[in-house]
């Protein structure tokens, strides 16, 4: 596909995204499970949103995310706990099958920030934490102990439109929907819910483990550290 141009305009004529009731599918699979769910969703473009780029630096190729992908995954499989610095770019971009849902605010010569106009897969690096106070597992806390696990991908179900400001069902009609819908069909046929040992007690949580990770899984160096496995 030859990547399309990003609509320009203002935050006057223009106002970002204002939606609720997330969805979110949080993963951690296998670098050759990525280019499979990639597969699946076939055409959609990636880009990087909510930071200044320059001009025509705002759009991820499919390789280059893939790539940054597989050293995250190789470096924990390796034992070792990624920077995710490093990939921060790629943890904080949106999957669209159209820019149109987007918008570019200049900021200077050659730079720009863009901005979600309408519902996207918003795509964020997951992290959770085991707490020994009440034995549960929760999604998206950022402590310093909390444990990398992929990624979190997620669409709202509620979005109000910035020009009529009326409050609108997300269904199939909004272009991303069927999108969504793709990468949860795959989740729900390629992963597993994840099942954990803490404390000498199974808890399965919802948070989802790539098949082919089974096998190394165990070698992530922040559940040695919190006495945690998985287990099968």
């Amino acid at each position: 596909m030859k990547d399309p141009q990003i609509p320009v305009s203002t935050l006057k004529e223009k106002s970002p995204l204002q939606a609720s009731k997330w969805i979110s599918s949080q993963m951690l699979v296998e670098a050759a499970e990525m280019e499979g769910l990639f597969a699946e969703l076939q055409d959609f473009y990636i880009y990087s949103v909510g930071t200044i780029t320059a001009n025509g630096e705002e759009i991820i190729s499919k390789d280059e995310f893939l790539k940054h992908y597989r050293e995250y995954v190789d470096t924990l499989k390796k034992g070792a706990l990624p920077d995710e610095a490093k990939f921060r770019k790629i943890f904080s971009s949106v999957l669209t099958v159209t820019p149109e849902v987007l918008f570019a605010v200049p900021i200077e010569p050659g730079k720009q920030l863009v901005r979600i106009e309408k519902p996207v897969i918003q795509v964020q690096a997951h992290r959770m934490d085991y707490s020994k106070a009440d034995g549960k597992f929760r999604s998206m806390t950022f402590g310093a102990d909390s444990i990398t696990w992929g990624l979190q991908f997620s669409y709202p179900q509620l979005y109000q439109d910035g020009k009529t400001k009326e409050i609108m069902q997300v269904d199939a009609a909004f272009l991303n929907t069927p999108l969504f819908r793709k990468l949860q069909l795959w989740a729900r046929n390629s992963t597993i819910p994840t099942s954990f040992l803490a404390e000498g007690k199974k808890i399965t949580i919802p948070v989802r483990l790539g098949k082919q990770c089974i096998s190394w899984i165990n070698n992530h160096p922040q559940l040695h550290k919190k006495g945690l496995q998985v287990v099968i």
